[in-house]
């Protein structure tokens, strides 16, 4: 697993490494760290067959602007609606981030495009098996999920956080979030994969219910970003970096775009 640093909010990219060949869940927000992980993948000495983009948040893809040129035989892979998401909105959310954020020059200037549809069901890529779920109106409106059961591996990307720290919200879909969650404890694993900031276990999940029931509650007494997000800082105090939650309250309250 490569982590960014918390100026690019700890966002996690995931390696699988094969007996021949590597696979990348995500590339990254900035593209210094894109950089920084693709420098990492050259380091190991397999190629990289392909990139799975988990779901169309762009701290998840971003960073495709920068690794595709330095991997331009590894197809980049997305369930097709993530496809169309990134097709109709990427360059428009990329441009939004450069108004809204100081992020500026490290943000990819366009947004580059998975290459080859991900199909749900089960798949066996250089020996290694994976399962590939497709999940509806979760942190995002597709999203995907991996279990690799050979390893006994979940991986859950944004869908979990780690009791220690805020979350990024940024639609109302707390009901089928909180299924989808409910769903996921039913799974055999033991190791839980996030898409940011601290490792979790299973007991994050209930974690995170708990936290999208909060945050349910709260939206719907308060019709501006900030009062939401101070209310939920103020109701998880123990709970880091509260200014996820503060920027993720700009997209759920559409002040900008997710």
């Amino acid at each position: 697993m490569y982590e960014a640093p918390l100026d690019s909010i700890l966002v996690h990219s995931f390696i699988v490494e094969g007996p021949t060949k590597l696979v990348l869940f995500d590339s990254q927000l900035l593209l210094p760290f894109a950089a920084e992980l693709a420098d990492y993948i050259e380091s190991i000495g397999k190629p990289l067959d392909r990139i799975i983009v988990s779901h169309a948040h762009p701290d998840h893809w971003s960073g495709l602007y920068r690794m595709h040129p330095r991997f331009p035989d590894a197809q980049i892979y997305a369930f097709k609606d993530i496809i169309a998401y990134m097709k109709a909105n990427g360059d428009e959310i990329l441009r939004q981030r450069r108004a809204k954020t100081a992020l500026g020059p490290n943000l990819a200037p366009e947004a580059t495009l998975p290459t080859a549809t991900l199909e749900p069901g089960s798949q066996v890529i250089d020996s290694v098996t994976y399962d590939f779920q497709a999940l509806e109106n979760g942190e995002s409106e597709h999203q995907t999920v991996v279990r690799l059961p050979d390893l006994g591996v979940l991986m859950v990307f944004d869908l979990v956080g780690s009791k220690s720290e805020h979350m990024f919200i940024v639609l109302p879909t707390f009901n089928p979030w909180i299924g989808a969650l409910e769903a996921l404890k039913a799974q055999q694993f033991s190791t839980l994969l996030a898409g940011h900031g601290l490792p979790v276990q299973r007991s994050d999940i209930d974690a995170t219910i708990e936290y999208l029931r909060t945050a349910k509650e709260l939206y719907h007494q308060h019709s501006e970003p900030s009062p939401f997000a101070e209310a939920m800082i103020a109701a998880f105090p123990d709970r880091d970096h509260g200014e996820w939650i503060q920027f993720a309250a700009l997209m759920l309250y559409k002040v900008i775009d997710p």
